[in-house]
């Protein structure tokens, strides 16, 4: 992980320059394990987002600002309580681990100022937010509860005594070594610094840390003495360049060029930029699968309940166009009925529907000719019905996975004030039940179209839902605006909103009907175009259903790049 001891420690150094003697003005919990403070300081307001997801945890500034709960947690409640108003005095990193200690004076429930600590633990799947009085050393409350049955070295509930996470006791912390210590230590430890295991050795230090040192070191590198390297580490976090590694195999972030790296380096103005960007994308979609809870799960058994009722039927299929062969069969022993004796197991007739070659015919003995042809007759017409429900029931199945993968494209690509949208239509359409979901109503929040911009100035609209997809296409658009969809793709409804787009506006909405469908990922992707007035829907479609005729099919390949360089709107969430 690209967070470690050393990188807090900047991070640290950059968050005290913004938000030191600040006041605490809002506390919101968007989210079970984030934590967003809305922080007055320099005459500014300043958003710190702070997240104990074991795999996504990190603390920085940000202007995003998510749809909070209705009804905020109780941890939000109390800090509230304790922190609103409360001033920053301090903020700093414990000793050189992923710690992050901010102390604040505030008032207590009777009106007595007090201090109080918020210790931000970032460590994996045990990060964790810390209320503390540490007048008395006890925990008020924290955002995650780890009682002692869960961990016999401390308890994380409030009312218990504040403790610190357990020390390495053979890892040293640079920071507290004085010149003298840290060259003995550079001459301890030389081996272990060279071959990369610094990590072994050095409080905070991770291992990509560690493999630059011993690039520092190396022969290929630049040949940097082990109490050099150690002094260069030092002085480079004092100045910090946040850059993003991106290679083929992986995105890695560090708080300064990583020379070992190779790949596209990106670099940043600020540490929280960095992070932001790092994290937002993974973030955002661990939100909308929390917001959206088992529903992906229920959409993706309805779906894989349609293909194997498909499979099925393609075998009643084979076995159903048998059908036609038993009403000849059936014709040929009427036909035939006076020269065929009672109690024979099969007879070879000669079929007059294909120049009379022979076919077996098999019998029951027990029945005439004419019992027997009505038999055939009897296997005839079941087999004939069940072709017809056959193929009425591959439509019905064909068409709810098509609109249920829509649905998961729409989550996939919503943001977070679209996805309440889609619940409720899920329910509305008997797939989730109104029970179920409604625990935790979030703010209610009206999402709009997505907006973009043709190279020539043209307005197009995408829907981010079916109802979107609806409104848009049926009723906001007017008849002679046109109307684009991928090509039988499950997607977005998108509207150009002019009847005389040029062929560069038509090229880039078909971009953008194909980047938000199920085949944004693909090359020379079908697009069909109609002016909207070609539009119908059927009386009992499902949301977003529509047909056509009159098309005209384009071919494009998504270029996202394109697509954000179009985009109008800003693509944070409301605030809530």
């Amino acid at each position: 992980m690209s967070i470690d001891g050393f990188f807090t420690r900047a991070l640290c150094a950059e968050l005290r320059n913004q938000l030191n003697k600040g006041r605490i003005h809002k506390i919101y919990q968007p989210f079970e394990q984030e934590l967003q403070l809305v922080i007055r300081a320099n005459r500014t307001n300043h958003r710190l987002s702070a997240s104990i997801h074991p795999n996504y945890f990190s603390i920085y500034l940000t202007d995003e600002r998510p749809a909070n709960p209705e009804h905020a947690p109780m941890f939000c409640m109390l800090l509230r309580k304790y922190l609103e108003s409360a001033f920053i005095i301090d903020i700093q990193q414990h000793e050189n681990d992923r710690i992050i200690d901010m102390r604040l004076t505030g008032r207590d429930e009777i009106g007595v100022e007090q201090e109080y600590l918020l210790s931000f633990e970032l460590m994996g799947r045990h990060s964790n937010i810390i209320l503390v009085n540490p007048t008395e050393n006890t925990i008020i409350d924290c955002i995650k509860h780890v009682p002692s049955t869960m961990n016999s070295y401390r308890s994380l509930t409030p009312g218990s005594t504040f403790k610190r996470p357990p020390k390495n006791t053979e890892q040293h912390n640079l920071y507290t070594l004085t010149d003298q210590e840290l060259y003995q230590f550079s001459l301890k430890y030389h081996d272990t610094l060279a071959s990369g295991k610094a990590y072994q050795v050095i409080q905070g230090m991770g291992k990509q840390l560690s493999k630059t040192i011993a690039y520092w070191m190396s022969d290929t590198g630049e040949e940097l003495s082990a109490i050099t390297a150690l002094e260069r580490l030092k002085s480079a976090l004092d100045y910090p360049a946040p850059t993003l590694y991106q290679t083929d195999h992986s995105v890695k972030f560090y708080a300064f060029d990583l020379p070992h790296i190779e790949g596209i380096k990106i670099a940043y103005s600020s540490l929280s930029e960095l992070l932001f960007n790092f994290y937002h994308q993974k973030v955002h979609l661990d939100r909308i699968k929390q917001l959206s809870g088992n529903i992906i799960q229920k959409i993706e058994q309805v779906i894989d309940k349609n293909k194997k009722k498909l499979s099925n039927l393609e075998k009643d299929r084979a076995i159903a166009k048998e059908a036609d062969t038993y009403r000849i069969m059936g014709e040929l022993l009427n036909a035939f009925a006076y020269q065929i004796p009672n109690g024979q197991d099969e007879i070879t007739l000669n079929n007059y529907y294909q120049e009379n070659q022979e076919i077996i015919i098999k019998l029951n003995p027990r029945l005439s000719a004419v019992e027997n042809a009505q038999v055939y007759f009897k296997k005839y017409q079941k087999y004939r019905d069940a072709l017809k429900y056959i193929q009425r029931e591959e439509k019905l199945a064909k068409n709810e996975i098509n609109y249920l993968e829509g649905i998961l494209i729409q989550l996939e690509q919503a943001d977070l004030e679209d996805v309440e949208s889609i619940k409720q239509e899920l329910i509305e359409e008997g797939y989730v039940s109104q029970k179920k979901i409604s625990s935790k109503k979030r703010a209610k929040t009206k999402s709009k179209p997505r907006r973009f911009k043709s190279s020539d100035g043209c307005l197009i609209y995408v829907g981010r839902n079916n109802q979107q997809n609806d409104e848009l296409s049926l009723k906001k658009a007017a008849k002679n605006h046109w109307w684009l969809h991928a090509k039988e793709i499950p997607g977005a409804h998108v509207i150009i909103e002019s009847d005389k787009p040029s062929e560069q506006t038509m090229l880039e909405a078909a971009q953008l009907a194909a980047y938000y469908s199920k085949f944004s990922s693909s090359a020379n992707v079908p697009v069909d175009t109609v002016q909207a007035k070609q539009l119908k829907k059927p009386n009992g479609a499902k949301p977003g259903f529509v047909i056509y005729e009159g098309q005209k099919t384009l071919y494009v390949t998504p270029d996202k790049n394109l697509i954000t360089q179009l985009a109008i709107d800003n693509k944070k969430s409301s605030t809530s």
